[in-house]
């Protein structure tokens, strides 16, 4: 099915667009009473802009936060002299003499000294500042020593670094799929600069195919996120990568018992950085191990951008960068099926101050995820191809106004191209080939007023709604928040949230190997959500900080696979509804010697399907992290985690039975035949696994010999070899348990 947008709707659609960024504009262009401060914050060491730095101006209630991408404006200062007070966590603090004039905007970049994270009120104030000041409940951000911190089982993963955030789990060691506050897997929105991800998982989803050390910062919503962000129904997870380093040319290499990188960055003349990264995986033994089966599986993944700083007043960068991951699962044996996996993406993006006071980015561009499966000589299973082909733009705007209150608006416009092939267990082909049309416009308003702070708006499915679609397609998102005492924070969150596009896998599948992406099918009601979070924050002492939430999400319409379909007529998925609750209580405590970190969640999710209501396979109703980073010296690190989680749900085997197989009755001879043993199941998901824990420990030294910098790692994953198990094997009542005692090591190398 190809959908084509009439003429008339896609003037509909600009024309909504455009009416209120002219209003906007000549808003931004409006004259104030005093001069702009603004710039870039910047780190001194690579020339890295500096995510949520605080820029103040001393002995004033004047000041600013930079954006994701080092921005930062100040509106409408008074002519005279003034010490900027420039911080953020992990730098010394920069205090910086400035002198406002009459007239032009005045320009003032700031290059803030990295230091180590010694000073304890740093460390925790620091580091929740966004948290913490923000309207927002459920956002979290994540900077590359915060992965660091995080034992691992190879090789540094971010997904596997997420996992310790308060409302996110995942169902096994082996597996970097994560489900977010009762949400499915796909309900996630994995986005890469603006680009939309779609599995971005290596074979067996054992990693996730983005190298760490390409990015620079990862926003992470789990819950009620706001207008800008949409398609899906629980989490987004938004990655910005690192431009590269503006100072000199630099190297890194790192090898691990899975796989080698070798990372390449640096100037090219006065206005271009590049980098290049690039990882392979060379050892199987680690994966063997990992799966507890011969499994002949190889990965690569590579990152290269190009970016450009045209001016310097208006902070105007132009970027072009390429992703690019593939997998392969090749077997010897000619009755096991090969898998082949890619995923590839290209953008073209563009960044700086409009009129004044708008401060814009956007990205052009496509990706590209393509997954085979060769059946070779097996009996039982059948050839599949899938893929999704995504041309898209997305753009944001933000306009600062003399208020300090900010105006942010935008779109996002794509055109995904999804196919699928495929054989059920009719045996009959299924397939598809369509190119759909997504459209999404917001707008959202940030404001204080008095000890109140509002930030929402509306975020907008513009294609459904050209289509003749319901209320469900404008959908309320708001945040408020009102200080109570002290440093204690009280915050509110409410937002409607819809999703177009869902997996077809199924639910009580181990691991998941082969994913089709679909569009709904026609007939069935889009997914639909509303988020409710209510949440305190503060500070019990300056090294001491504690975050205690309570949501409820109502799943007024999902998608799910169809238990009732007898014959080939029907529907393979049916429209079920849903519920998930919970609390989550975060904590956090810093002091020179130790960086402490501590979640425990309550939650319960249901879903309720032809009059059956039952808790998802992903259902955890307690899970606790604990991570501990230890300063032991100056150059040595240890690490500790301990996690713990109850069961997850699952279906127990009740019986066997054998069923005569009848599909060929007037020629195949029934009369003394036994038939084939089949499996009888119990009432869906009733039982629970036991409960899982596991300690793991990391301990890093760091050297330098010259230009040479050095790290070299050793973790070890369940320390005390604890059984959790992962499955019960239906055919041999075996049980199978997931990692076992394994201890790992790692070199890294930066010139």
């Amino acid at each position: 099915m190809c959908y084509i947008i009439p003429v008339q709707t896609k003037r509909t659609f600009f024309k909504s667009l455009a009416l209120p960024l002219f209003i906007l504009l000549g808003a931004s262009t409006a004259r104030a009473q005093g001069v702009d401060v603004r710039g870039t914050v910047t780190d001194s060491a690579n020339g890295e802009r500096v995510a949520y730095a605080n820029v103040l101006i001393e002995g004033t209630n004047k000041g600013a936060a930079t954006n994701s991408s080092g921005f930062y404006l100040i509106p409408a200062v008074s002519p005279g002299k003034y010490t900027l007070v420039v911080s953020c966590v992990g730098y010394i603090k920069l205090r910086e003499k400035v002198t406002v004039g009459f007239g032009e905007p005045l320009l003032v970049n700031i290059k803030l000294t990295p230091e180590p994270v010694e000073v304890s009120e740093t460390v925790v104030t620091g580091k929740v500042t966004r948290e913490v000041s923000d309207a927002q409940t459920s956002v979290h951000t994540l900077e590359a020593s915060d992965v660091r911190a995080v034992p691992v089982s190879a090789m540094p993963d971010i997904f596997h670094a997420i996992q310790i955030l308060p409302g996110i789990v995942s169902t096994s060691d082996v597996n970097s799929h994560f489900y977010v506050r009762g949400g499915g897997g796909d309900q996630n929105l994995i986005m890469l600069d603006g680009m939309k991800m779609y599995n971005p998982f290596h074979a067996l989803g054992i990693f996730s195919i983005f190298d760490p050390d390409i990015i620079r910062t990862t926003e992470v919503y789990t819950g009620a996120f706001p207008p800008g962000y949409g398609g899906r129904l629980s989490s987004v997870v938004s990655m910005s990568t690192k431009d590269g380093n503006s100072n000199q040319l630099s190297a890194k290499g790192n090898v691990n018992f899975l796989s080698s990188k070798l990372q390449l960055e640096g100037p090219l003349g006065d206005d271009f950085t590049w980098i290049a990264d690039a990882r392979k995986s060379f050892n199987n033994t680690t994966i063997n191990r990992f799966m507890q089966r011969d499994l002949p599986v190889s990965f690569f993944d590579a990152f290269v951008k190009m970016t450009a700083k045209v001016t310097e007043d208006r902070q105007v960068r132009y970027g072009i960068q390429g992703f690019f991951s593939g997998d392969n699962l090749r077997s010897g044996n000619p009755t096991e099926p090969d898998y082949a996996w890619r995923n590839n993406a290209v953008g073209f993006t563009a960044s700086g101050l409009i009129l004044g006071r708008v401060y814009f980015d956007a990205v052009v561009y496509q990706t590209l995820y393509d997954a085979n499966r060769d059946s070779k000589s097996s009996a039982t299973i059948t050839p599949a191809s899938t893929s999704i082909h995504e041309t898209g733009i997305r753009s944001n705007a933000t306009l600062y106004l003399d208020s300090k209150d900010l105006f942010y608006f935008g779109f996002d416009m794509s055109f995904p191209e999804l196919k699928y092939s495929l054989i059920n267990t009719y045996g009959i082909l299924q397939q598809d080939d369509d190119v759909e049309v997504e459209g999404w416009i917001w707008a959202r308003y940030r404001a204080t007023v008095g000890f109140w702070k509002f930030d929402g708006g509306i975020h907008m499915d513009a294609i459904n709604l050209m289509k003749g679609g319901g209320t469900e397609n404008i959908q309320p998102r708001i945040n408020i928040s009102r200080p109570l005492f002290d440093d204690w924070t009280l915050k509110l969150s409410y937002g409607q949230f819809s999703q177009n596009y869902v997996t077809v896998n199924n639910e009580d599948d181990v691991i998941s190997i082969f994913d089709t992406w679909i569009h709904i099918p026609q007939g069935l009601k889009p997914e639909l959500a509303d988020h409710y979070v209510a949440g305190i924050d503060g500070n019990i002492l300056p090294e001491l900080s504690v975050n205690v939430q309570s949501y409820l999400k109502n799943y007024r319409s999902l998608v799910v696979y169809n238990r009732d379909k007898v014959d080939a007529l029907d529907p393979d998925y049916i429209n079920a509804t849903g519920d998930s609750y919970g609390a989550e209580f975060l904590v956090r405590y810093g002091i020179p010697f130790v960086d402490f970190y501590g979640s425990y969640t309550l939650s319960r999710a249901t879903i309720t399907s032809q009059g059956l209501t039952y808790p998802p396979s992903y259902d955890r109703e307690h899970t606790i992290n604990l991570l501990g980073e230890f300063h032991l010296f100056d150059n040595l690190e240890a690490d500790v985690r301990w996690e713990y989680g109850s069961g997850f749900p699952f279906t127990q085997t009740a019986g066997y039975y054998d069923r005569l197989d009848l599909s060929n009755f007037y020629l195949q001879p029934s009369v003394d035949e036994q038939g084939n043993p089949y499996i009888s199941l119990g009432a869906k998901n009733a039982a629970r696994l036991p409960a899982y824990q596991r300690l793991d420990l990391g301990l890093t030294y760091r050297f330098q010999m010259s230009s040479l910098k050095g790290r070299v790692g050793v973790n070890i994953v369940n320390v005390y070899d604890h059984r959790n198990i992962f499955y019960f094997d239906r055919t041999t009542g075996q049980e199978v348990d997931m990692l076992p005692f394994f201890p790992t090591a790692t070199l890294e190398l930066e010139y």
